[in-house]
């Protein structure tokens, strides 16, 4: 290739934030246009899967990368949670809806790398299609692990790699370009119930939560349940 001509990556990856940046505007910000995106996938079944995962968490509660808080309704009303959020954005959008939901929500500043509370602070610790995009999933969950009681409760609704090697396989192709496309870090085949065990933690129970068949292949999302052991 020309010295002078762009990379293909390179023009790649500056034609997909130019877009996203194009959506995130039309939309009302970075905020807006993630809760249109899950108000679509929750209208497809995904609002079943979070209101059994949270229906019978106990408190307190520690929800790490929360978004603009489009969970917090599923919360049992007498549950204190403890809201973590690291962008200004989404941290606005979800503090407007704490303030209307049933339980208390306190929604904080924070890196999940290094959780500002101390040890054995909380009895649950939620993640929901966050450890897709941290930099470290082995880090957030050894600081998960950290700050739970002994026996507490970690629940997770994540995306997966899929069990099909060749699907993942397919996952790993498609994974940069996915990546410059969302623009938050999210990664399409992590293999998230091997990092929760290897993170130190026992595994209750996993169930696949159906999705659109055109999706289910790519993005196979489970409800996880584990626990810090006693």
């Amino acid at each position: 290739m020309g010295r002078g001509r762009p990379r293909p990556a390179l023009v790649e990856g500056v034609a997909t934030r130019v877009l996203r940046d194009w959506l995130e505007r039309r939309a009302g910000g970075p905020a807006r246009l993630y809760e249109r995106v899950i108000a679509r996938i929750d209208g497809g079944g995904v609002a079943a899967a979070r209101r059994a995962l949270l229906a019978e968490v106990a408190g307190p509660v520690l929800e790490i990368g929360s978004g603009p808080g489009t969970s917090f309704r599923y919360y049992p009303a007498g549950v204190a949670v403890t809201a973590l959020e690291p962008e200004p954005d989404f941290r606005r959008a979800a503090a407007e809806r704490a303030s209307s939901a049933a339980p208390p929500i306190r929604v904080v500043a924070g890196d999940a790398h290094d959780l500002p509370f101390a040890d054995a602070s909380f009895a649950t610790v939620v993640a929901q299609l966050t450890l897709c995009s941290v930099a470290s999933p082995a880090g957030v969950l050894s600081e998960a692990r950290r700050v739970l009681v002994a026996g507490g409760g970690l629940r997770l609704l994540e995306h997966v790699r899929h069990p099909a090697a060749w699907v993942g396989r397919v996952q790993d192709v498609l994974d940069p370009l996915w990546n410059r496309l969302e623009g938050r870090g999210c990664h399409l085949g992590r293999d998230t119930p091997r990092a929760v065990a290897e993170a130190g933690f026992v595994i209750d129970g996993i169930d696949e939560v159906p999705l659109p068949a055109g999706s289910a292949w790519l993005f196979p999302l489970v409800m996880l349940r584990a626990r810090r052991p006693a």
